[in-house]
């Protein structure tokens, strides 16, 4: 586990080159004392230059540098140069320019010999650490950058904090399996940040999704209302459809259908016809509305509509076969999967193989199949699809009459209503 610093809640002293030389020496696995009797300098007060205690008597740094053979350069315009680019690449993120945002960060990546031999050399793992979420998804190097940057943050600027804590949560928001560590980030990103800021605003917005995803339905809508303030008040009008959009999935999280329907063809109206993906995304709401609203012959219409304008997401694939089991289209039904079977995610075809065996009254298959999706769904912090199965269960258990399973089930479900169901809490656990 790497020594990671605690971040200052003021701090008006940026320790740039102590940091620099401490991060080679604990890197190479170097003592203080070796390094101080290797200098012929007091153990002490090479600590108090590693810690910004102290200030790096003229020649010092060319001393360090024969030692661990680098290059450092005390630069304070490079430095100001690389700040004013993190700043602008991060402002390309707020307002959704990615093409600039990718220009810039590819530009920094491409002078990484000037920067890591710099003042601006931890200024630099921040863009890069914003340069391998965004454009490679290195998850690798993401970590490598990460233990770096959290061992030194006496070398960055609060405002440089901020943006780093705000792009870990975005990083571990990606994952179910890391989305509660997301939250502890975005927490301390807020936390550091102006609430006119920048940093603050696009927290904030990511808050949205995590709260819907982990089941925190509410709170999700109201942050929504709270982005839309700040982001109005930042004057950042691109994201507005994002927030209205995530709202309206909100009001489908607290089964507010109509509601949800009504914005979400307010924004179908509205948005550009060009704009296929985010029409797409609308579709795609749309359709899940009218699944759990039981409007089954709308569901496969705009199912059909996502499709059409390109969406590839996994979980469309059993719209259409669920809407026509309900629909008692049993023959279509199994028909569909036989035809799109190639096309499901691997994810989801024990749920595709648990409607077949319903249909085909393969009882015994169809509880190791759906048991097994539904405890998958767990696993993942998926809980967006838990509700439908958990009806799906349920009614399965009310048709053989096995109340035993019908008790279970009903306690899942009160336990999702009081947001305290997890894999390890549910009483439907295979394990």
């Amino acid at each position: 586990m790497p020594y990671v610093k605690q971040a200052p809640k003021i701090q008006n002293f940026i320790n740039i080159i102590g940091a620099y030389f401490r991060n080679f020496r604990i890197n190479d696995g170097i003592s203080l004392t070796y390094v101080a009797e290797s200098i012929h300098m007091n153990k002490g007060f090479l600590s108090d230059l590693e810690n910004g205690k102290r200030h790096f008597p003229e020649g010092t740094i060319q001393e360090l540098n024969d030692f661990y053979g680098t290059k450092f350069k005390e630069d304070i315009h490079l430095y100001n140069d690389l700040c004013r680019l993190l700043d602008y690449a991060f402002n390309m993120l707020f307002i959704a320019h990615s093409k600039e945002e990718t220009i810039i960060l590819k530009k920094a990546i491409q002078n990484a010999n000037i920067y890591e031999n710099s003042s601006a050399y931890f200024v630099f793992q921040i863009l890069k650490y914003h340069y391998y979420l965004r454009i490679e998804k290195d998850n690798d190097k993401l970590e490598t950058i990460q233990d770096t940057i959290e061992s030194n943050l006496d070398a960055l600027s609060l405002q440089h904090l901020t943006y780093f804590y705000c792009l870990i949560g975005i990083f571990y928001k990606r994952n179910s399996s890391t989305i509660y560590k997301a939250e502890k980030y975005l927490n301390k990103s807020i936390e550091l940040s102006s609430s006119n800021s920048i940093t603050y605003a696009y927290s904030i917005f990511q808050f949205i999704s995590l709260y819907a995803r982990t089941n925190r339905i509410a709170l999700a809508y109201t942050y929504c209302e709270k982005a839309r303030n700040v982001f109005t008040r930042l004057n950042n009008y691109t994201t507005m459809f994002y927030i209205d959009f995530f709202q309206s999935n909100c009001l489908i999280g607290m089964e507010l259908y109509d509601l949800a329907i009504e914005k979400l063809s307010t924004l179908l109206n509205n948005i550009e016809h060009t704009n296929k993906e985010s029409i797409a995304k609308i579709h795609h709401s749309l359709a899940w509305c009218y699944l759990l609203n039981g409007q089954y012959n709308n569901c496969i219409e705009e199912t059909h509509q996502a499709y059409a304008y390109g969406d590839t997401s996994s979980d469309l694939s059993y719209f259409i076969p669920y809407s026509y089991y309900k629909m008692n289209k049993h023959l279509k039904c199994l028909d569909y999967m036989d035809t799109h079977s190639d096309h499901t995610n691997n994810f989801f075809k024990p749920f595709f193989k648990a409607i077949a065996c319903r249909i085909q009254k393969e009882n015994i298959q169809f509880e190791k199949h759906i048991t097994y999706f539904y405890t998958s769904l767990l696993k993942n912090n998926m809980f967006e699809e838990i509700p439908l199965i958990q009806d799906f269960i349920l009614d399965y258990y009310k048709e053989t009459d096995n109340k035993d399973m019908m008790i279970k089930i009903l306690l899942d479900i009160k336990s999702l209503k009081d947001n305290n169901l997890t894999f390890d809490t549910s009483h439907l656990n295979i394990n």
